[in-house]
């Protein structure tokens, strides 16, 4: 089954072309752009007049790159940004306009199912419990379960832009960034007591695979699929990045431009959710909540 799958998240937007589904996930192309879609929402949650026109062009974009392709079906979802925004309609209205598709606002719940759903992907097919942690912009998925499903889940106010607004030093100060792993772990921690341990911890979206990135001193998605990261290795980055200047940080062989503003609150929400979980590391999947989208039509 062709389909255009598109999740539009609190930090970027992302588009699969999908050619067909095969047993490690959907084939296609993939593409990214950041957006900063909840960028200076603050508490409130109401997304600005500029971050809505940085989706209004994103999404022209991607309609010109789905006609370009035959105009497949699309399936269009917004996670923790759209559903908490005031002005959802107008970010609705924007997908509808330049889509031609509903964007469906789906819930903490469901975003974690498909994210898992994706996630697992990395694992052999008969394998057995599993955890998974999906940083986000705005929000971010823990998830307990099987190769039958999600057990558990938990969807958190924890994400790179939420949190990383608090961030005001450049480089960013000690104090704050301890403070977001601190909160990262207290939340965490006390959201998944009734998790358990069992399995291997899988890892999906932009900050996990930007450390993988940064270990290997480049981003090759082959190269980094089931990967594995050690929590000695987060802190490692961490440290390193959030110990130097924007203009330093962004010379930074595997951070991808659009990330320079974003990893430091992601690993320090990365670091704390770890240590919540009791990891020692975490394994990179390149497969998440698109996949577990294209996973839902039946393709």
């Amino acid at each position: 089954m062709r389909a255009a799958v598109i999740d539009v998240g609190s930090n970027s937007v992302r588009l699969l072309l999908m050619e067909r589904m095969d047993p490690d996930g959907a084939m296609g192309e993939r593409i990214v752009t950041v957006t900063g879609l909840r960028r200076g929402a603050g508490t409130g949650g109401r997304i600005t007049d500029d971050a809505l026109r940085r989706l209004d062009a994103c999404l022209a974009d991607y309609a010109a790159r789905i006609a370009a392709v035959g105009s497949p079906p699309v399936a269009a979802v917004g996670t923790a940004a759209v559903r908490e925004a005031p002005n959802r309609a107008s970010i609705q209205a924007i997908a509808r306009r330049r889509l031609r598709a509903d964007l469906d606002v789906i819930d903490g719940r469901r975003e974690a199912a498909l994210s898992f759903a994706g996630a697992r992907l990395v694992l052999p097919p008969s394998g057995g419990p599993c955890r998974m942690i999906d940083i986000g912009g705005g929000s971010t998925e823990v998830v307990a379960g099987d190769a039958d499903g999600p057990r558990t889940s938990v969807s958190l106010a924890l994400g790179v832009n939420r949190q990383g607004d608090g961030i005001t030093g450049d480089p960013p100060g000690s104090r704050e960034v301890q403070a977001i792993a601190d909160e990262a772990r207290d939340m965490v921690g006390a959201a998944t007591r009734s998790f358990g341990s069992a399995g291997p911890l899988v890892g999906v979206a932009g900050t996990v695979t930007t450390v993988a990135a940064v270990m290997r001193g480049g981003y090759d998605p082959v190269a980094i699929h089931g990967m594995r990261v050690g929590r000695g290795d987060v802190e490692a980055t961490l440290t390193r990045l959030a110990g130097c200047g924007h203009a330093e940080r962004a010379r930074t062989p595997g951070l991808h431009p659009d990330r320079v503003n974003v990893i430091v609150p992601g690993l320090a929400i990365l670091a704390g959710a770890m240590d919540a979980l009791g990891d020692r590391e975490i394994i990179v999947s390149e497969r998440d909540i698109l996949d577990g989208i294209a996973l839902s039509l039946g393709g």
